[in-house]
Formats: C-alpha cells, structure tokens, sequence
C-alpha cells in the first residue's frame, strides 16, 4: 500500500480538500474523496485489479494516484464533478408487512455534519472501509 497524497485548495473563496489513498494488493483500489468543512462531497474509486501482476506495480499505482488526484480537483473546478447525495431510501416491499416498518432515521444537520473534524471523517471512512474488506474476506 502506498501512502496517499492530501491538498488544501481554495475555489471560489471556499478552502476544500482532497485525499488520494491506495488500498494496496489485498483491495486494489485508487480511492479520492473531495471534503468541505469536514463532511465529504464528492468521491472517485479507480479499480487496478487488472494490472496487479505488473512488474513496476508501485510506480503505476503512484502514477495513476497523482493523476486521479489532480483530475478530481479539476472536474470539480469545471463542474464536472457532482457533490454527492444521501442515497434515497430502499422502496417498501409491495406485501403489507404485519407491522410497519419505522422511518428512516432523520439525516444529520449541516452544524452536526461540520462539527466532525477532518481527522474524524477520515477515520471513520476507514473504519467503514475496514468492515467492508473484513466482509469481503469471509
């Protein structure tokens, strides 16, 4: 696993930021994520799995996350990088179940969400990312 790349840039008088990491062999995976006071906005995942077994495989890898990198921050420059969205609730079985099923659980305020640190997002990103490849293992 290599060690990802992290940049502070201002656009439009707002301070964001963008992190670049690898997953390294086990999950390879180039994975940006694009942050705003803390919460994260957008995303970019670029699977390497096809060229795993390439002799430089390090200086590729590092190669294709400086690229992403500078990609991300350029799109979302032009616009072509959307921010993202909570992702819309699961419809209800068509079946009536016995008893209803309770509402989804509200999504977090704006303050809540920029009360987390970077340092927590991040951490709690990969956390999730950690429960995933553990899943996956299994």
């Amino acid at each position: 696993m290599l060690t990802g790349y992290n940049t502070d840039f201002k656009f439009q008088g707002k301070v964001y930021h963008i992190q670049t990491e690898d997953g390294g062999v086990g999950s390879p995976t180039i994975t940006s994520l694009l942050y705003y006071g803390g919460a994260i906005i957008g995303s970019r995942r670029t699977t390497y799995a096809d060229i795993i077994k390439a002799d430089c495989l390090d200086e590729v890898v590092r190669e294709l996350m400086m690229e992403q990198h500078k990609l991300v921050i350029r799109d979302f420059m032009k616009g072509k990088l959307e921010p993202q969205k909570a992702p819309e609730p699961a419809a209800a079985p068509k079946a009536a179940p016995a008893k209803p099923a309770p509402p989804p659980p509200p999504p977090p305020k704006a303050a809540d969400i920029a009360e987390k640190s970077l340092d927590e997002v991040i951490l709690d990103f990969l956390a999730q990312e950690q429960k995933l490849r553990e899943q996956q293992k299994k």
